[in-house]
């Protein structure tokens, strides 16, 4: 059965119109001819009979325009390809709703793409799934953006260390460097200079297994003081944290004054105090791009007059690119130590005058170097994953020839293994 609509063009300019019964293939092969073009009608809408009104001059350029809205109103698409068009009626998609849920922690990777294709979407965080309204075609597009995005992240072991060593002890003892470790290889003596003398060190950056082997050799012979050594695992592109403080409690008196009433209250609050290290890891195929923040504050005094507490801090911030399972060395952090010594001989020290004989003072200041290594183990390299699936922990550090702490407990076939 034949449909007939009516199609209303209204112009203002119309002085007289003429009505016209005609078939849509008829008026689109008319609008063709008149403006040389080309029109190809879909065959089930070629014989549909429109009855339209058009007035008795009209430019071929309006007579296009008014074809266009005319089959816009009725619901039809034209579509152009090149210097060619075609009339077919529109296809309605319908809109479903589908739960894709995530394998991995993804979401807010997945919310950004998801809002950059402009879809309708609703996070569930309970189910870490998301619901999606789209099309049949436009949702599989949708689903196989969602599984290049949606992959395991990459994560990183960073190797913190932090050791102290004494300057004035580094520069009596500097020359004897080279003889009391001239049996070493060249790596090992590299690392040795870099850390005893970084300022004459070409580079900051150092092989691990040299690094480890210089440390032991320095923490045997009690030239450096071990403090901290944590492993921090890092995602790529999200922040970490380490910190090793003291909570310095100090009292917080506060005054009020109302009318002619004045009242005093005494609070305890509390400061850290002592290392923070926070960063953010950006990671490559082959180095890791290193934003990190170092602070380093030490107590200094807090006496009656000054209750709150006196620190002495300094501030690190640097980025940097640095090598998978290289040592990155961060030194010339400074810290006085004062020392004070009153040695008395009880009684005889009391004896007026004679006394003072019976008394020794002794005042030392000592310049220590405050050094914090990183190294970086990428543990998405199938070499790391071998060595941590199939190792301990610490079997695993002494395997990579690293410093051994307390923490480590190592039986005797362990040790024998590792010698081996």
């Amino acid at each position: 059965m034949k449909k007939i609509i009516s199609i209303l063009i209204y112009l203002v300019t119309i002085i007289q119109a003429n009505n016209l019964d005609i078939t849509l293939g008829d008026f689109s092969r008319e609008v063709s001819s008149h403006n040389n073009i080309n029109i190809y009608v879909d065959e089930d809408l070629n014989n549909t009979k429109v009855i339209y009104s058009v007035p008795d001059t009209i430019s071929n350029r309006d007579l296009m325009q008014l074809y266009k809205k005319s089959i816009s109103k009725l619901g039809y698409n034209l579509s152009k390809t090149g210097k060619s068009y075609y009339l077919s009626k529109k296809i309605n998609f319908k809109i479903n709703d589908y739960i894709y849920k995530l394998k991995f922690d993804s979401s807010s990777d997945i919310k950004s793409l998801l809002s950059a294709l402009g879809a309708k979407f609703t996070y569930l965080p309970n189910l870490n799934s998301f619901l999606i309204s789209a099309t049949s075609n436009t949702y599989q597009s949708i689903e196989n953006y969602i599984k290049e995005v949606d992959k395991l992240q990459k994560q990183v072991i960073l190797k913190i260390m932090v050791f102290e060593f004494n300057d004035n002890k580094a520069l009596e003892r500097g020359i004897q460097y080279g003889s009391l470790y001239k049996s070493v290889d060249n790596t090992v003596k590299s690392a040795l200079n870099t850390i005893v003398a970084p300022l004459s060190a070409s580079t900051p950056f150092i092989s691990s297994s040299g690094f480890y082997s210089a440390i032991r050799l320095l923490n045997q012979d009690n030239e450096i003081k071990i403090k901290q050594f944590p492993y921090v695992l890092a995602k790529n592109n999200k922040r970490f944290k380490f910190e090793a403080v003291q909570n310095i409690p100090y009292l917080v008196s506060t005054t009020t004054t109302e009318a002619t009433n004045t009242s005093n209250q005494n609070s305890t609050e509390y400061k850290d105090v002592g290392l923070k290290i926070n960063g953010k890891a950006f990671m490559h195929e082959d180095y890791l791009t290193l934003d990190l923040s170092l602070v380093v504050e030490d107590l200094i005094a807090g006496t009656v007059d000054t209750p709150t507490p006196q620190t002495y801090k300094r501030i690190l911030e640097s980025s940097t690119n640095i090598d998978y399972n290289k040592v990155l060395l961060l030194s010339g952090l400074k810290r006085i130590k004062h020392t004070r010594n009153d040695y008395s001989i009880p009684y005889l020290s009391n004896i007026p005058f004679l006394g003072e004989i019976f008394k020794y003072k002794t005042n030392s200041d000592e310049e220590i170097n405050i050094t914090v290594a990183i190294e970086v183990v990428n543990t998405n390299s199938k070499e790391e994953k071998v060595i941590l699936n199939s190792l301990s922990f610490c079997e695993a550090r002494a395997k990579k020839s690293e410093f051994i702490d307390g923490s480590c407990q190592f039986n005797k076939s362990v040790q024998k293994k590792n010698e081996k």
